[in-house]
């Protein structure tokens, strides 16, 4: 993220998912450039979180900026069961395993730790050859109290296109290995065929060089990995809203990523199914229509895993507070829901 500007994230945690993410896009593709018969099936490694957001991302609000994650991941694949007459298919990968935080230092000087469980999946609904029409992410990070958890959903229409790319403008080939050309700086190095290490710096770690990165990982290569099947996805329902006066109380991260203006009259909008009822309801009209976010995107490329990336085209945002937590709408001139985040 470049310094005063978190249009790039939702909420915090994206960022360090999407750092842990990247990493793993680097080396999986890769792999599967150079052999076939190689699959990502681990990634190993430390990250100091050297900036507020990252602290942040794991609800350490109340630490100091500094602590380390260790990783243990594992890497599968996800495949969702379509129904039989659907022109879609729906596929993505997961990383789950545990990470532990040390050096932990509160506002009393004392150090701590911090064990927890980490899920992150990205789903992606195909209508074609390099054509998108939907994206699922889901994020859990699970530690006690500090726990938090929240899914997206992005509807793309027209469909979201994927051209082919070419990996050297992404990376440049180096006397220590393959180097960023762009961005935080990162540096690839290939010890064995099975195993690759990557140096990374964080966003927004300004003072950091692949040198003396923030993250050191290292991913482990086999030739199958774990394949999940799961039946379907949660799916996301309309509600008839215009029973709700206005509350006009949208969370200041939101207000952060998307200019709106005035409260409007609620109509409608859209929940997960599992949500339970509804508390309280506002719907806002944009002011600003042509933001576009695409965090991370040129990790996510680097070795041709699907980046993320959507615009926040529409007509009105809708905050919803029910009994499980926080749900945002992005809706278009039609009514039809273009992107929806549930923060439980």
């Amino acid at each position: 993220m470049e310094t005063g500007n978190k249009q790039y994230f939702f909420v915090e945690a994206l960022a360090v998912a999407l750092v842990v993410f990247s990493a793993f896009a680097i080396y999986s593709n890769d792999s599967e450039d150079n052999n076939n018969d190689l699959q990502l099936t681990s990634i190993t490694g430390n990250v100091e979180l050297s900036t507020r957001d990252s602290m942040d991302a794991f609800g350490l609000q109340d630490f100091a900026v500094g602590a380390v994650a260790s990783l243990e991941l594992t890497v599968s694949e996800v495949v969702v069961l379509d129904c039989a007459d659907c022109n879609t298919t729906t596929n993505g990968v997961m990383i789950s395993g545990d990470i532990v935080i040390t050096e932990l230092l509160d506002q009393q000087g004392r150090l701590g730790r911090v064990e927890g469980l980490l899920n992150f999946t990205h789903f992606v609904t195909s209508s074609g050859p390099s054509l998108v029409v939907e994206e699922r992410i889901n994020f859990q990070w699970i530690a006690g109290d500090i726990s938090s958890s929240w899914s997206m959903i992005i509807n793309h229409d027209p469909p979201r296109w994927l051209p082919e790319y070419d990996l050297e403008t992404v990376f440049i080939e180096t006397q220590q290995g393959l180097e960023s050309r762009s961005g935080p700086e990162l540096l690839i190095k290939t010890p064995s065929n099975n195993q690759r290490i990557i140096h990374a710096c964080l966003p927004d770690s300004f003072l950091c060089r692949s040198s003396s990165a923030d993250a050191v990982l290292i991913a482990s290569y086999n030739p199958t990995r774990d394949r999940v099947v799961i039946d379907g996805m949660t799916e996301w329902s309309e509600m008839d809203l215009s029973s709700f006066l206005p509350e006009g109380d949208l969370s200041h991260i939101i207000s952060e990523v998307i200019s709106v203006g005035d409260l409007a009259p609620n109509y409608h909008g859209y929940t997960p199914m599992s949500h339970g009822s509804i508390n309280n309801v506002s719907t806002y009209n944009f002011t600003d229509d042509t933001t576009r976010l695409s965090p991370l995107s040129a990790w996510f490329n680097s070795l041709g895993l699907i980046p993320i990336d959507f615009a926040t085209t529409g007509e009105s945002l809708v905050w919803i507070s029910n009994e499980v937590g926080q749900v945002y709408n992005i809706i278009d001139a039609d009514g039809a829901l273009r992107l929806g985040l549930s923060i439980y």
